[in-house]
């Protein structure tokens, strides 16, 4: 085993980190043209991810922490913890997005979330 991180995974953390410092234009970096997010019931419409990210960025103060990635090479699974504030209160849940990629850039991603994001 190597300490050495692969490709996908520095996608994945530089993703993170841009989600984290509320850099759309870092974030969508690493998207493909065409690609399509999903959390939950809701995916989001091609070229729709700079409203979305926007958007949630600015209703919204989540702060994702990485856990651990796992690299299946075109398709990575990151386990994260999410933090917010609902109401004044702190929140936590777990979460994994899944992230399929195309030559070195997120095509898809599909959330699963813990409970809910307002609960």
């Amino acid at each position: 085993m190597t300490d050495a991180r692969s490709a996908a995974e520095d996608l994945v953390r530089r993703h993170v980190a841009a989600f984290n410092a509320k850099d759309v234009d870092a974030l969508l970096a690493d998207f493909t043209d065409d690609a399509t997010w999903i959390t939950g019931d809701h995916t989001v419409p091609e070229g729709g991810l700079r409203e979305f990210f926007t958007q949630a960025m600015g209703a919204l103060l989540p702060e994702l922490r990485v856990v651990r990635v796992i690299d299946g090479g075109d398709v990575v699974a990151a386990e994260m913890t999410e933090t917010w504030t609902n109401r004044g209160v702190a929140k936590r849940a777990a979460l994994i997005a899944v992230f399929d990629l195309v030559e070195g850039r997120i095509a898809r991603a599909k959330v699963f979330r813990e409970g809910s994001a307002d609960a």
